[in-house]
């Protein structure tokens, strides 16, 4: 059995397909679900995993009010060892680089759990998460990364070849669904109508650079830029609570909507019906490449992941901001990027592929690594 840990809609959306490619082949998966999928205040990702037929068999409350990230993750190693202490599984697989993750590897590492890990090998020089992300990768046993050079990266560090696959990012498998729901419907459950052109908006805390600089030319851009703009709200990282406060402020004006958590379903709907993406989000880097949409990236959070031509990079100046936003909003331009875009981060059946490589590969018993260093002995 495997388990499989779910910390908010960051990674049920990536996760959703894997769960559903293992139970078509039998493959026993016991799905965990903690911190910011059990806050209301985040979306209940939770409620969307029961809507999916995937109830979690545990629920892992680590998030409380006035609790500071550090209790968080200490509340978290707690919780997922006592679930693993009581649950053995043969490996817990992981996602990406939250610092509930790093805790959740290091439960494992502790009770002697193999850990599978999806998405390592990147990098986000704007965040702190860039340096977990690297950790949970020497924690983990087997590494099923986006991107070959993703897969290099992880191999530099000093991992086994064997033990890495480029499988292509699993959130992509989302366009495969056959309930996306339509533009009314995503008219609907937004409250606005999605006049042209249509403007996702996603900021999360720079935890590494200068978050208020990017708020302030983001807002200044939207202010500047006719548009429909959909914004939805970030997470729970440090600084996030300000940038929570001005962006719902700003969806007060006209032909703006404020979401907390639209889903995986009404997610992808938007990313169709959209014409750019703004912000910092990794959504605008893996995602919105396969509906080949234009994406103006601001600051800093994601430098160093590889970029396909979708994404014009924009410092935190707001000139900068509206300069690169009115090119992705020329249909010209999206027109240029449309082929080159769509490849690459797989083609959307990352979860066959993943779950053909759990079902062939033996978990260490015990989770012994071997580590390859050029240049050591």
């Amino acid at each position: 059995m495997f388990t499989v840990l779910t910390t908010g809609r960051q990674d049920w959306g990536i996760l959703r397909s894997t769960c559903r490619h293992l139970r078509a082949a039998g493959t026993p998966a016991r799905i965990v679900a903690g911190g910011m999928a059990l806050s209301s205040f985040h979306g209940a990702s939770a409620r969307l995993m029961e809507e999916d037929g995937f109830p979690p068999a545990a629920r892992l409350p680590w998030i409380e009010d006035g609790r500071s990230i550090h209790e968080e993750a200490a509340v978290a190693l707690r919780l997922v060892g006592e679930e693993l202490a009581a649950h053995p599984p043969a490996a817990l697989l992981l996602v990406g680089d939250r610092f509930e993750t790093i805790s959740a590897a290091v439960a494992a590492t502790l009770h002697l759990v193999p850990v599978v890990h999806l998405h390592g090998g990147e990098e986000t020089e704007g965040a702190f998460d860039n340096a977990l992300r690297h950790a949970i990768t020497k924690l983990a046993h087997l590494h099923l990364v986006a991107h070959p050079r993703y897969a290099a990266r992880v191999l530099a560090m000093g991992e086994d070849p064997a033990t890495v696959h480029v499988v292509g990012a699993p959130g992509l498998d989302n366009l495969n669904r056959d309930d996306l729901p339509d533009r009314a419907a995503l008219e609907e459950r937004l409250g606005i109508t999605l006049e042209p052109p249509v403007v996702i908006v996603t900021l999360h805390p720079t935890t590494l650079g200068a978050s208020d600089l990017e708020l302030r030319s983001l807002l200044e851009a939207m202010d500047a830029t006719p548009a429909t703009y959909v914004i939805t709200l970030p997470n729970n990282d440090p600084g996030a609570a300000a940038i929570r406060s001005a962006l719902r402020a700003a969806a007060e004006k006209p032909r703006r909507a404020a979401a907390e958590a639209l889903g995986e379903r009404f997610y992808w709907s938007l990313l169709r019906e959209a014409d750019a993406i703004l912000g910092n989000s990794s959504s605008a880097i893996i995602e919105a490449p396969a509906v080949a949409l234009p994406a103006v990236n601001v600051g800093t959070r994601q430098g160093g992941r590889v970029r396909a031509p979708n994404v014009l990079d924009a410092p935190p100046d707001a000139t900068a901001v509206c300069a690169a936003l009115a090119r992705a909003l020329d249909p010209a331009f999206r027109a240029s990027i449309a082929a080159a875009s769509k490849a690459t981060f797989g083609d959307g059946h990352a979860a066959e592929r993943i779950v053909d490589i759990l079902r062939a590969w033996r978990p260490p018993r015990p989770p012994i690594k071997r580590h390859r260093l050029e240049g050591a002995s």
